[in-house]
């Protein structure tokens, strides 16, 4: 048993009791980003279980159709074990004058492997909402990272070699790219790489384009999305002359620095379409200067998932492409 303190959280640090079982256990039920809520009817249907569904609720930004963060059901005490004691994402909900304070434990592949399992106490269900209101981010935040670190683990699994090698021998870096995912185009400095299902397309493509190109290697939003169309236009539509591109019907993008692997990246997310077709959905970019090189290196994610009858969310395509992107090693 580890305890364990989440550097993210706000206000006063939240610690975590973090237990991992030993042994084999056998393989966890349940979709990415579902959700069952362990919770008495009562508590359930009042403030606590409000708060807790508002805040799993909570739209997931930057993709063109509303969806929750996470697909939440809930079940009462009684029916735990029998029903859903396997499933991958488990958040149970407990009040009682035994609880002398608000507390939540985090326990790891407990009845299944892998499986994330947070207990939330409170002394009343007031406390309870209250609590959850506070650290419903923070606790949603835990499931979010809990299921990129099972995607990453995937995608490493199942990476395609081939396209791994072609990708170091290109640009010199390594990813993790998964079986199903093909090499579309191959062109000077620019790849292109998509899975294509019957009702979704999840791609990314890979370029680089010389920083002495961008003035200071300024990776502004602005530099990032000029270098995008300018490489992305060599994705083509589906008609003849049509091709891939930056929407600016959506008229908002976000941007935001993050570190991978111990590299600085710059983010943008937005929304793509298709210049002389009707096609387009968001994007994902991230961008780096790539110092040893002298260059700008870009890898730019993009999902198109326009059925209302497809079964899976399309932020759980955007996600399985910033999860192959959080396997990304250049070496310096």
């Amino acid at each position: 048993m580890k305890t364990f303190t989440l550097t993210w959280l706000t206000a006063a640090a939240l610690v975590f009791t973090a237990c991992r079982s030993g042994g084999v256990k056998v393989t966890s039920t349940g979709k990415p980003y579902e959700l069952f809520v362990v919770a008495p009817a009562a508590l359930w249907q009042g403030p606590a279980g409000d708060t807790a569904r508002a805040v799993f609720a909570d739209e997931v930004e930057m993709i063109n159709q509303p969806e929750p963060r996470f697909t939440v059901y809930s079940v009462p005490p009684a029916g735990y074990k029998a029903t859903v004691s396997r499933h991958r994402n488990i958040l149970v909900l407990k009040t009682g004058s035994q609880y002398s304070k608000s507390d939540m434990t985090a326990s790891y592949d407990v009845n299944s492997a892998p499986q994330l399992e947070v207990t939330v106490t409170a002394p009343s269900a007031d406390s309870l909402a209250a609590f959850l209101h506070t650290y419903g981010g923070d606790l949603v935040k835990l499931y979010e990272i809990a299921e990129r670190d099972r995607l990453v683990a995937r995608a490493e699994k199942f990476r395609n070699k081939e396209i791994g090698e072609l990708i170091r021998q290109k640009f010199g870096f390594d990813i993790s790219v998964p079986q199903g995912y093909r090499v579309r185009l191959d062109t000077t400095n620019f790849l292109w790489i998509s899975f294509e299902l019957p009702l979704a397309s999840i791609g990314f493509t890979v370029y680089t384009y010389p920083a002495d190109s961008v003035p200071a290697r300024n990776d502004a939003a602005g530099n990032i999305i000029a270098a995008r169309n300018a490489a992305v236009m060599q994705v083509p539509g589906p008609s003849d002359g049509s091709y891939m591109a930056t929407s600016s019907a959506a008229g908002m993008m976000d941007q935001k620095a993050l570190t991978v692997n111990g590299r600085r990246w710059n983010q943008v997310r937005g929304f793509w379409d298709v210049k002389g077709d009707f096609m387009g959905g968001p994007f994902i970019n991230y961008t780096t200067y790539d110092q040893a090189r002298n260059r700008m290196l870009a890898i730019d994610g993009y999902v198109y998932s326009p059925s209302p009858n497809n079964n899976v969310p399309m932020r759980d395509y955007i996600r399985q492409v910033e999860a192959i992107f959080m396997t990304v090693r250049i070496p310096e």
